[in-house]
């Protein structure tokens, strides 16, 4: 199994931060008071489509020119996790296929990736924008791995939140819940993954285990 799809904050950037502090910045500003803290919780793994759509529907383009300009005020912060570099340059030294299924905006995702110098390692990134449906229904999944041309049976998905373990599992892909960031066991295993991961070098193990399938 060579071909290996995987969600970009929280997963391989520790960047769910920059992106939650960007909305509730934004939206505490358009309502003009402060967000809960369940409120804050809610926003996590969510794209800001979805929320602009639940919250402010009638705002639509205001709202998210305003969120643009409090992300970008905070997006040039952005970090890989540790040992990310490194163990995307052995999978793709075993000639592995990568990709990026994310819910962000993709010219921020490509920017992004550009900063943090992992741009290279994939052959295809799939953005909010470049679907109509998002994250958990299985379209972004789907297209990449059209673009890719493989079979899902042969790929598997990473990511830290529940969203993108049932996404993979209503695409026919294999999911791995990422524990080492934003990912939280319990969330995690209430969407039943295939397996979860505590570190960046598990991913190694598995991808080694399944390439032998």
């Amino acid at each position: 199994m060579d071909t290996i799809l995987f969600d970009l904050d929280g997963t391989l950037h520790d960047s769910e931060k920059l992106y939650i502090q960007a909305c509730c910045n934004c939206l505490e500003a358009m309502r003009k008071s402060q967000l809960t803290d369940e409120e804050k919780n809610y926003l996590i793994g969510k794209p800001i489509t979805r929320i602009i759509d639940e919250w402010f529907s009638g705002q639509k383009i205001e709202v998210l020119e305003s969120f643009f300009r409090h992300y970008e005020m905070v997006n040039n912060q952005v970090r890989e996790y540790n040992g990310i570099y490194e163990v995307l340059t052995e999978l793709k030294g075993r000639g592995a296929t990568l990709g990026i299924v994310s819910s962000k905006y993709k010219k921020y995702v490509v920017q992004e990736l550009h900063k943090t110098k992992l741009y290279s390692f994939f052959n295809v990134i799939v953005g909010l924008d470049d679907c109509k449906e998002h994250k958990p229904h299985p379209e972004p999944l789907l297209k990449a791995v059209r673009e890719l041309q493989v079979d899902p049976k042969n790929c598997i998905y990473i990511g830290d939140q529940p969203t993108d373990i049932l996404a993979a599992k209503a695409a026919g892909i294999k999911s791995f819940g990422a524990l080492w960031g934003e990912g939280k066991k319990e969330k995690l295993e209430s969407a039943s993954p295939t397996g979860l991961l505590q570190k960046p070098k598990d991913i190694l193990v598995i991808n080694r285990i399944n390439s032998v399938c």
